[in-house]
């Protein structure tokens, strides 16, 4: 009893502790105000003080300059508590501008299963492998961002608790090293795709060109993002300043990456498209599948929504806030991808279960697909010749609707 109540007190007293801690404005933060300000200050005259226009800013430029980043975080917090400055309400964990996107590309990814398992589309290949591993990437990325939520995503830093900072910044690791490796896979996949269904030989080189890309950019800015700091722990504990280290401008890195997978996207949509262009197909025929790979444009143009997005909101000290945006429309475009990817299996399944809708027809049935006739070689011979034939209905060709016919009785042949 007597152990329990002494544990029972130390953590009344811990817990105080930390209230008068995270209530009570830093040491640094009074110095800074009792030198700036005199009558009209934070702590003699809070009504006058809020009011002003350029003291909060003097204030707090002060203390960012003299004060440790954990001391500033407090301060920012307290300041606005005494001001009465509502603080910032995050997203919801789970957005229907994120799990939308999730649905459609599980719709998708299920229905090429789907059509994989019943023999369409080619039947199983390196293509499917490599979606499925994507598609897996992709879900983990979504949870990803609702732990990073959690933990204070979407908020001002300074009202996020310091050991969540630290968190978010681990979540944020793991989901840029995993961003970068399944927009690749997604990518490598339609290549894949792609080689399975065109034959020219100077396509091909390039198809096998355009995956060699892909792949060396995904582990170069997977290897990127994993070491941008030196000790890699930095990575998340670098936002206290604690310890000396180097980290890389991440700016940088994101935009070049950002450029680099926008022009990969552009050069996806044309090669395809060229290809079908040149097939010798009907015009309604052509388009829909050409039309089929332009759709992988709107991944494009969701690449260049992100640059724009990140561009126009790079952080500075307050991160949880300022990366929102980029890692919001890093989540669609990992479904998105996965969306695209499954897109042909997708139609093969509409063509075997809908074909009207492909501007097809069902199969046609007849009573017998042979004809037996018989003949005589002149009107007095006793010798009656019987030759089989099989009716091929089916036309080779688009354009070619001639009946074929394919003797099945080869002794009798001349």
């Amino acid at each position: 009893m007597k152990f329990l109540l002494f544990f029972t007190l130390l953590t009344l007293l811990v817990v105080s502790l930390h209230a008068a801690e995270t209530t009570t404005f830093p040491s640094c933060a009074l110095e800074c105000n009792t030198a700036l300000f005199s009558g009209c200050s934070l702590t003699s005259n809070t009504t006058c003080f809020c009011e002003s226009d350029t003291r909060p800013t003097a204030l707090l430029n002060c203390v960012e300059s003299k004060c440790t980043t954990k001391e500033y975080f407090t301060t920012r917090r307290l300041y606005e508590q005494k001001c009465d400055i509502t603080p910032l309400q995050g997203p919801s964990l789970v957005q229907g501008g994120t799990m939308v996107p999730l649905v459609l590309a599980t719709f998708f990814f299920v229905a090429r299963m789907i059509a994989k398992s019943s023999g369409l589309a080619g039947g199983w290949g390196w293509d499917d492998y490599t979606i499925i591993v994507s598609f897996v990437l992709g879900i983990a990325i979504f949870v990803l961002n609702i732990y990073m939520v959690k933990f204070g995503f979407g908020r001002n830093i300074w009202d996020v608790p310091f050991d969540d900072i630290t968190m978010f910044y681990k979540c944020f690791q793991g989901l840029a090293v995993m961003y970068k490796i399944q927009i690749s896979l997604a990518k490598i996949s339609v290549c894949l795709f792609m080689l399975r269904i065109f034959q020219a030989r100077k396509f091909r080189y390039m198809s096998y060109a355009l995956m060699g890309l892909n792949a060396a950019t995904g582990i170069t800015w997977a290897c990127v993002d994993s070491f941008r700091c030196l000790p890699t722990y930095l990575t998340w504990t670098g936002w206290m300043n604690e310890e000396q280290g180097k980290c890389i401008d991440f700016i940088t890195s994101i935009l070049i990456n950002c450029l680099v997978n926008i022009f990969l996207d552009s050069i996806l949509i044309v090669m395809p498209v060229y290809e079908v262009i040149k097939l010798q197909l009907p015009l309604k025929k052509k388009l829909t599948v050409a039309l089929m790979f332009v759709v992988g444009s709107v991944l494009t143009i969701i690449a260049i929504i992100r640059v724009v997005v990140f561009w126009n909101n790079r952080w500075g000290a307050n991160q949880t806030l300022g990366l929102y945006p980029l890692i919001r429309w890093s989540v669609i475009e990992t479904q998105i991808s996965v969306l695209c990817a499954c897109l042909p299996a997708f139609r093969a399944l509409i063509g075997r279960w809908f074909p009207a809708l492909l501007g097809g027809s069902k199969g046609r049935t007849y009573p017998s697909n042979t004809e037996e006739y018989t003949r005589q070689t002149d009107g007095n011979s006793k010798i009656n010749k019987s030759v089989t034939y099989s009716v091929n209905y089916a036309a080779r060709s688009d354009t070619n609707s001639e009946v074929e016919l394919v003797d099945m009785d080869a002794k009798y042949a001349r």
